[in-house]
């Protein structure tokens, strides 16, 4: 019973499709994206220059790097799709084959869903046989489809498929395992980089000119006061600009360490990928999802160092776009 069971289900399963999409080509390198993230600006006002005021990113590289890991992506997904679509026929390959097993056993599929009464004849009559007899039928039905040229046995394309594909299969699939284990290394960076940030903050910033008592923005603060906070305001802001500038040389070194920890995987990930024309030169679907899930993985990485990248400029730009604004109301959103 259970083996007519699992045979019904595999049926059911094989006929599960995966969504089309255009000719697959191999995307470009991998490497090529992780050398085209630029480093972090230097100090604060060069990082106001790679975004604007609301935080958008202006930065040439940064925005043709966005660009190009978009493009390598949909290109990944091209491949996939053209996988899956293989995937579909080789399901409906084992569809029919299975639709005539059951048939050569004198099994009606259509009246098997339909006729509840023939469902329990066909159940009593599983249930009677040996498992013996059950594992007799079961070879009887797979028959035809072990004797089908358009079936290809996945474990044998494993086998047979070229050396170099199952190099990168293998390498794919033990990279996406530690994948959480590197993300979680990346993760202990961080936490360690923004402490010592918050140690950077929580230094006090004195200047030789009182700050005045009164708010700039209170009704109350007349010209006299305004000019003791611009004096105020002409001394702290140096300060505090160099304060961002410090916290952003803090990021930028986590993010060179960052990149100097994954860039030895991208380097070989881009070998494998480019042995393998990104999966389209192997021959196994199995070792083909692996090699996807390998680009994947890899991209993931540089694209968590973009991230890092993006915030950290965002964020240090935010002080020189608002100027003595963060001096005189610090509370108010820049303009």
């Amino acid at each position: 019973m259970k083996i007519f069971t699992s045979l019904l289900l595999a049926t059911a399963a094989a006929t599960a499709a995966f969504s089309a999409g255009a000719q697959a080509q191999a995307p470009e390198s991998v490497a090529a994206l992780l050398k085209a993230l630029p480093e972090l600006p230097a100090s604060a006002e060069q990082a106001a220059t790679w975004v604007d005021k609301t935080g958008r990113i202006v930065h040439p590289a940064l925005l043709q790097l966005q660009a190009a890991i978009a493009q390598h992506q949909q290109a990944m997904q091209r491949i996939a799709a053209a996988q899956g679509r293989t995937n579909v026929d080789q399901g409906q390959v084992v569809t029919d084959n299975m639709l005539r097993g059951l048939k050569d056993e004198g099994i009606d599929v259509q009246r098997l869903q339909t006729d509840p009464a023939y469902a329990q004849q066909v159940q009593d009559r599983m249930r009677r046989m040996t498992p013996a007899e059950q594992m007799a039928m079961a070879q009887r039905m797979s028959q035809p489809l072990n004797n089908d040229r358009r079936f290809v046995n996945q474990a044998a394309a494993m086998e047979k498929d070229k050396p170099a594909a199952r190099a990168a299969a293998e390498a794919g699939m033990v990279y996406a395992q530690q994948q959480l284990q590197r993300f979680e290394r990346h993760g202990v960076l961080w936490v360690d980089t923004e402490n010592a940030v918050q140690r950077v903050r929580a230094r006090k910033l004195t200047v030789d000119v009182p700050k005045p008592g009164m708010e700039w923005d209170n009704p109350g603060c007349d010209k006299r006061c305004q000019a003791q906070w611009e004096a105020y305001a002409a001394k702290m802001l140096p300060l505090m600009m160099a304060r961002e500038s410090e916290v952003l040389a803090l990021r930028r070194d986590a993010v060179q360490r960052q990149r100097a920890a994954v860039a030895p995987d991208i380097a070989t990930a881009e070998r494998h990928l480019q042995a393998t024309e990104f999966s389209l030169a192997s021959t196994s679907q199995v070792n083909q999802g692996y090699i996807v899930g390998y680009d994947s993985a890899a991209v993931a990485e540089i694209q968590g160092l973009l991230a890092r990248t993006v915030e950290a400029v965002q964020r240090a730009a935010v002080l020189p776009h608002c100027g003595t604004q963060a001096v005189l109301v610090p509370l108010a959103v820049c303009r």
